[in-house]
Order: structure tokens, then sequence, then C-alpha cells
């Protein structure tokens, strides 16, 4: 009987749990809403630390894949800094191998929606930037989150010894 009672309570507590994996799964993510985005990071297993840039405009320090990057949030209120449109994922590299702009320019060719530049120091730099309005299907968010990790997985193998 001690077993059926543990069965019945193991059940009944993942069905409290299913509803909110499915709310997950059929959410729609949002730059109108940074605590959206960052749960949405957090379901998708990566860390997503929800802090401010230099004009007050929200901002997600991340490690997805192994990787630091940003999400910056674009298109806001001037003024209140909310109702923002778009995000940009940003990863920052430091090479060990050299990597040439011909090596920025045929990485920009063969990854699609990424855009990488070199800056001082020989840094370089990947953006992807992707509008979400005033939402995206979650299932959208992830793929393109793994998209973007693929493409710092490539990046990286390029500028690393």
């Amino acid at each position: 009987m001690r077993m059926i009672w543990k069965s019945l309570l193991a059940a009944a507590a993942v069905s409290v749990l299913a509803p909110s994996a499915a709310e997950a799964a059929t959410a729609t993510v949002s730059a109108v809403k940074p605590e959206g985005v960052a749960e949405a990071l957090k379901n998708l297993g990566y860390t997503a630390e929800l802090a401010k840039d230099a004009n007050g405009d929200p901002l997600i320090n991340t490690e997805i894949g192994g990787w630091q990057a940003a999400l910056l949030f674009y298109e806001c209120n001037e003024k209140t800094h909310d109702g923002c449109q778009s995000l940009q994922f940003v990863a920052n590299f430091t090479p060990e191998k050299k990597f040439t702009a011909e090596d920025a320019v045929r990485f920009n060719r063969n990854t699609r929606f990424a855009s990488v530049s070199l800056g001082k120091d020989d840094a370089v730099m990947m953006t992807w930037d992707m509008v979400t309005g005033k939402g995206i299907d979650f299932e959208v968010f992830s793929n393109s989150v793994d998209m973007f990790r693929s493409a710092m997985d490539t990046l990286g193998a390029e500028v690393f010894k």
C-alpha cells in the first residue's frame, strides 16, 4: 500500500510539473519582456543574468555552450528603456591564431545570420540579430539560440589553437 501511495504522489507531482513544461514549449519570447527572454534562456539550460547597458536598456549576460555572450536589446523606448523590439546576441573572442579580414568575410559568407567583425588588438566580435516584436514562438527562439551556439563553436575553432 505504501508503494502505491508513493507512486500516486510521484504521478501527481509530474502532472503538476507537466503544464509548466508545456507552457514553456508554447510560450512566446519577446524583447518587450526582458525577464521572459532570460527565463527562456534558463529553460534551455543556459545562464541568464539580467542587467542594464550603459544607456539603461536591458542586457542579459549569458553562457551558451561554454561561451560567454550577451544579449543586447534594441529599438527600446529612449526615455523608459522598455518596449524593446529586437535582440542582438554578441560574443567577443580574443584569438590565439591569426584571424584576418578575409577570414571574417569567408565566415560571414558561410554562416547565415551571423556577422563577424574585427576590432582593435585583433579582437573578433560576432553578432546575431533577431527581431522579436510582440513575440516569437519559443521553438523558433530555441532554434536561433542553437544556431548561435553552433556559430560560436565554428568561430571558436577558427580563432583558438
